[in-house]
């Protein structure tokens, strides 16, 4: 096929996808774009409105002149074609009766006694020039007309004669009148036959409804355009005649109103109705612009603030919500339920993914503005549809929609478009839902009308089947926000892709809404083979019953095949309908999602269960399936869920039928006991010809080895085994027969925290130096008891080549290789290793033997991932083993991640101390390393500046992990400021566990020095309120320190917060940079030019208390108030002086005698300077007082001797 044609097919295929496309619909094209209209159109339109009188209403100005008779046609015929001429006045005829109409009656009728019509200033007809259009002149063609016996009451009754045209629905008084302006209708000869029988063909009822806003007007309650008909209906409301409503609205002259038809013979009803609805829809059809402008401006600007706006996505329709019959067969006919029929009429509105029913707004304001309505708005997601339900020949329909775990709201609905509307909603259903081959919601009734063809659209341009999309409309129609789902999918797993559900992004959990849009969303989707959980709770949905609906259990397989669903909770529906229904999916992961769950098996005495546990459901769910092979699903993953006896109960029967296919079912951590693992083994012996994973890690059942051994061995496609800290009977046999082992071909082995006795590891060292091990990929073998010449045996024996690695991962964590470490480090020497060997918290008793390992490292050729982190030293390292780790750096050419980070626990630290900051010196000549982690090593702002240096000239590193460092602002800086000049760093922390450390950490020191300065201020007062500084006794001190206040502390922090995220966003665009330069993005290069000079120029780093410094030099000057105290004693002692103490000795001593003037000589006080220069000596005196120093040298305190 050539590209050209292939094209063409695209293009048409395209177009056959638009959602709103009206080949089999007739629809009138809405034009939506109003935001750009003529203002000078508009003021036409509002001038025209103040000009005209509503066809319902009377204008302002009412002329009570006397006028003709004008008979009651659409003709504005002269005096002289009028049977009779007589003149109008003001006064009404006969009043009606007391009890009203027994009917459903306008409040405003006009009675037959009554004037013909109301003067107006306006034209009495609702044109300009006050005649017909052409429409309806006597040549137009009468559709239908008949005499009709308006509904009576008890005291009155009355006829009228209706026409109709193929453009109006007219009233006349008489059959005479409606033959003055229609000659085909015939004229009455003599008095017409009043007798009321049943058989009479056209007995019946006209009346009229207005809204609030709206009167009557001479030709407007006659005259009816069919293209302001909204629909003609059956109501069934329970009295002995068929009746019709035909509801209209004028949304340019402002009018909602109702006429209803009251007919005993069934066929002229059926005639009557299907007469209006033929003629309304073909008008309909002809009009050129179906609503009027500022309707459709209303409508959008409603749909914008719902955010449910799309111009390719916006259907309207006309529609009116039925008032339900009443239950005892009578009908409502009060004026109050008349004048709700305003409310009753809508505006239907489909929007991207959901429908609205907008009420017609207030048409009052005098400037032809459109307000609000009093009434609600009422909007549901198409997604929860239930049900469609329309009546053959007839605009009734019914549209149910229910929220889960909610009843069924039905909208009982007329319309002309009953059809076109349930033909959209249908599409709209499709295009939300392109995947899903089954309809959840019920569509009844088509009869004759075109059937929906129930086709899935074509998503070749959508990601992953149109997910997001379907998610959106779930989520919209749930009441979620679709912005807190957080999901990934990875393609670098086993049965990729999958889909990765993340926790939320703004709320501790999922809702069960939000799950529930989630797995709906999924169901049919076939983009993916795997689903993960993992770590997701689903409590909510756990036990939870919807018991309002079934809309959404599945029933059939993908291929049809019936199944028998239970009815338990919403977990298990769900769960059942992802596996039952997705095509590819093969693998689900639950693993820690109902992390609450407890089984509550509980049995009497007698050995009777009283109380059944539900189970998880997960496991009834997929199982059930697996073993009628009605699903693809065979990898189950339960890790983290405990599992009771029931759930035992539903995996048994799964497990006995081999064609089930299972390939794995994780159990770790679920709790299971003895009885459990010997089930659980037992029964996967029937699946050994598909079974490829075993993981029964962490529980608390023992294995019993000869057993466990036999049922091994049957298992030949095994891949993966784990049986992490499993107990098992003692005994000194090998966990695992050699012979056992050689039969697999596994890849990954993991046994942590299993004890490996001599005979067990034997097993495992010629089981590694076979080739039936070459698959294998990871062995782990953590706190297993293993020593160093135990980890040399298992190196040395899986290596094949000495110099060539082998593509293996090695994790020997936390086993103790201080016996025997020279034979690993001269494993690693000769290049025995695998390419990633992981040796986490290995304590060396001996520092020398850490640095044996080093001194390997330096020529190893094999490890290209070495983890060596918390590891424990007696002391920090010293100057030799920091310049040994500064050569590993300089001259090992193969490590390409390299973890030498530390721990800082409560009860332990690990470190390798100060010397660290030079041994990453030697980063400056490495080439390969590629991933450095060196977190919790307390690097400070040394370890900062160091690394900076390193940033500026190494070009090879890529990732660099080096939070929990107790680096500040200021070597936060100092690193961004080197990410600017290096363009091969694509990875570094935002260091946000620092930033909080450091506002703690100034935030802390601002409150002690506020504790602080708070205390001495107390202790500076002195009994009997006295206070005395050393500048009185000629002593002088250093002033005091700026007090902080609160205000410098909220400013000292908020400039810190600004700072670091100053940092983070200069930061993020230098690696946004470098990533671009990485994946060869244009106009980046190498990426010189790529940042502005200001970008690139180096911060001023400023360190926390250079902060506080600018924060307090800005702060306003407070001034200090004296003390009334001091001024008080200082008045009191203006007469004493304390002479310098650089006079002489005497006068050092003794003050002059003259200073005191009457001073009495025995009441001298000697006055002696220490010899420190710090405190006067001070003789007893009378009423013996002292002054003594304080500890912060800064006043004297006085205290009482008596």
């Amino acid at each position: 096929m050539s590209h050209s044609s292939k094209d063409e097919i695209t293009k048409s295929r395209r177009k056959s996808l638009n959602l709103f496309a009206r080949q089999s619909l007739s629809l009138t094209h809405i034009n939506t774009d109003v935001s750009n209209n003529d203002e000078e159109s508009e003021k036409k339109e509002r001038k025209k409105l103040g000009k005209r009188s509503s066809i319902f209403s009377i204008g302002p100005s009412s002329n009570l002149e006397v006028h003709s008779d004008i008979p009651r046609s659409p003709v504005n015929s002269n005096g002289s074609s009028s049977p009779r001429v007589r003149p109008r006045t003001l006064q009404k005829g006969r009043p009606t009766s007391i009890f009203g109409s027994l009917g459903k009656r306008s409040m405003t009728y006009v009675d037959e006694d009554e004037v013909d019509n109301f003067a107006t200033s306006a034209p009495d007809s609702p044109w300009e020039d006050g005649h017909a259009p052409e429409a309806t002149t006597p040549n137009k063609a009468v559709l239908y007309h008949g005499e009709v016996q308006t509904e009576s009451g008890i005291f009155r009754k009355k006829r009228e004669y209706l026409v109709l045209t193929d453009t109006h629905l007219i009233r006349f008084k008489s059959q005479s009148r409606a033959s003055e302006t229609f000659p085909s209708i015939p004229p009455t000869y003599g008095r017409a036959n009043t007798t009321r029988h049943p058989s009479n063909t056209s007995v019946g009822s006209l009346q009229e409804v207005q809204s609030a806003h709206s009167h009557l007007s001479g030709d407007g309650e006659n005259r009816i355009p069919l293209s302001q008909i909204v629909t003609a209906y059956r109501v069934e409301d329970g009295r002995p005649f068929f009746t019709t409503e035909v509801v209209y609205l004028d949304e340019e002259y402002h009018g909602v109103g109702s006429i209803q038809l009251m007919l005993y013979d069934p066929t002229d009803a059926d005639l009557w109705l299907s007469s209006i609805r033929g003629a309304a829809q073909k008008a309909r059809l002809l009009q050129d612009e179906p609503y009027p402008q500022r309707i459709i401006r209303y409508l959008v600007r409603i749909l914008e603030s719902l955010h449910d706006y799309d111009p390719k996505h916006f259907q309207v329709f006309r529609v009116v919500k039925r008032i339900p019959a009443q239950k005892n067969g009578r009908s409502s006919s009060s004026s109050d339920d008349l004048q709700k029929l305003a409310g009753t009429v809508f505006y239907m509105v489909i929007g991207i993914n959901s429908l609205h029913l907008i009420p017609v707004p207030d048409f009052s304001d005098s400037s032809g503005r459109l307000l609000m309505p009093k009434a609600s708005r009422h909007t549901h997601g198409i997604v929860t549809l239930y049900q469609i339900n329309m009546l053959s020949g007839d605009d009734r329909f019914e549209l149910a929609f229910r929220m889960p775990l909610s009843p069924v709201r039905v909208l009982e609905l007329a319309a002309f478009a009953s059809h076109d509307i349930v033909v959209i909603i249908n599409r709209v259903w499709q295009y939300l839902k392109p995947l899903w081959i089954d309809r959840s919601y019920l569509l009844k009734g088509l009869g004759d009308h075109t059937p929906i063809e129930d086709e899935i659209l074509a998503t070749e341009e959508e990601e992953y089947g149109g997910f997001d999309k379907t998610l959106v409309a779930h989520c919209v129609a749930y009441n979620c926000n679709p912005a807190n789902i957080q999901y990934a999918v990875d393609w670098d797993v086993e049965d990729a892709p999958e889909f990765r559900l993340y926790p939320p992004a703004s709320t501790p959990k999922y809702s069960v809404y939000e799950l529930l849009a989630i797995m709906r969303s999924l169901r049919y989707n076939s983009s993916f083979h795997s689903i993960s959980f993992k770590d997701i709770d689903l409590h909510s949905m756990h036990g939870v019953s919807d018991d309002c609906g079934t809309d959404h259990v599945a029933y059939t397989s993908r291929n049809n095949s019936n199944i028998k669903p239970q009815f338990r909770s919403i977990l298990y529906r769900e769960v059942q309908a992802l596996a039952l229904k997705s095509s590819t999916l093969r693998r689900v992961d639950f693993s820690n999602t109902l992390p609450k769950r407890r089984p509550t098996d509980m049995f009497d005495l007698e050995g009777r269960e009283i109380e059944k546990d539900p189970g998880c459901e997960i496991v009834a769910a997929v199982l059930s399936l697996c073993g009628k092979n009605l699903t693809h699903v065979s990898w189950i993953v339960l890790n983290g869920i405990e599992l009771g006896e029931t759930d035992l109960e539903e995996i048994i029967p799964a497990l006995n039928e081999r064609g089930s296919r299972i390939r794995a079912i994780e159990c770790s951590r679920c709790g299971l006991t003895d009885r459990g693992i010997i089930q659980l083994l037992g029964h996967l012996e029937r699946q050994n010809a598909t079974l490829e994973c075993i993981n029964i890690s962490d529980n608390s059942g023992r294995i019993e080895l000869p057993r466990f051994s036999l049922s091994m061995s049957r298992f030949s496609r095994i891949r993966k085994l784990d049986l992490s800290r499993i107990t098992r009977t003692s005994g000194d046999q090998p966990l695992f027969a050699p012979e056992v082992l050689l039969s697999w071909s596994l890849e990954e082995l993991i046994m942590n925290g299993i004890p490996i006795n001599d005979k067990s590891l034997d097993s495992i060292a010629t089981y590694l130096a076979s080739e039936k091990s070459n698959s294998l990929r990871v062995l782990q073998m953590e706190q297993c008891n293993l020593n160093g010449n135990h980890v040399a045996l298992l190196i040395r024996s899986m290596s094949r080549e000495p110099g060539v690695a082998r593509e293996l991962r090695l994790h020997v964590n936390a086993n103790r290789l201080e016996k025997g470490v020279g034979e690993i480090a001269k494993a690693i020497s000769e290049n025995h290793t695998p390419s990633h060997l992981v040796m986490r918290m290995i304590e060396f008793e001996k520092e020398d033997h850490f640095r044996q390992i080093l001194e390997a490292l330096r020529t190893n050729t094999t490890i290209r991932s070495l983890d060596i982190s918390k590891a424990s030293l007696p002391y920090d390292a010293n100057e030799q083993t920091c310049d040994t780790l500064r050569l590993v750096f300089a001259e090992n050419n193969t490590l390409e991640d390299f973890d030498i980070s530390g721990e800082q626990a409560h009860l332990e630290v690990t470190r390798f101390g100060i010397g660290l900051n030079h041994a990453l010196t030697g980063l400056k000549e490495n080439k390969a390393l590629k991933v450095l982690r060196i977190e919790h090593q307390n690097l400070g702002m040394e370890g900062a500046n160091t690394l900076s240096s390193v940033l500026e000239e190494n070009t090879g590193l890529t990732h660099i992990h080096c939070e929990h460092n107790d680096i500040n602002l200021q070597g936060f800086t100092i690193l961004v400021n080197a990410l600017a000049t290096n363009y091969s760093v694509l990875g570094f922390p935002f260091m946000h566990n620092e930033q909080d450390a450091s506002m703690k950490r100034i935030s802390s020191n601002m409150r002690e020095t506020r504790r602080q300065a708070a205390k001495t201020k107390n202790d500076t007062h002195v009994k009997l309120s006295v206070r005395r500084t050393l500048s009185t006794f000629g002593v002088s001190r250093p002033p005091p320190a700026q007090e902080l206040t609160p205000q410098d502390v909220d400013a000292v922090v908020r400039l810190l917060a600004e700072r670091w995220d100053t940092q983070m966003k200069r930061m993020a665009m230098f690696l946004e940079r470098n990533r671009n330069i990485a994946n060869g993005v244009e106009n980046y290069g190498d990426g010189e030019g790529a940042l502005s000079e200001d970008a690139l120029r180096p911060a001023t780093a400023m360190s926390d208390r250079g902060i506080l410094e600018s924060i307090l030099s800005n702060t306003t000057p407070r001034a200090e108030l004296p003390d009334p105290v001091d001024e008080h004693m200082n008045e009191k002692m203006a007469n004493i002086e304390i002479t310098s103490p650089t006079e002489t000795e005497a006068s050092e001593n003794f003050p002059r005698k003259s200073d005191l003037g009457t001073v009495d000589e025995e009441k001298l006080v000697p006055y002696v300077i220490g010899g420190d220069g710090e405190s006067p000596q001070l003789p007893a005196i009378g009423h013996a007082q002292m002054f003594e120093m304080d500890s912060n040298r800064e006043f004297f305190k006085m205290e009482s001797l008596s």
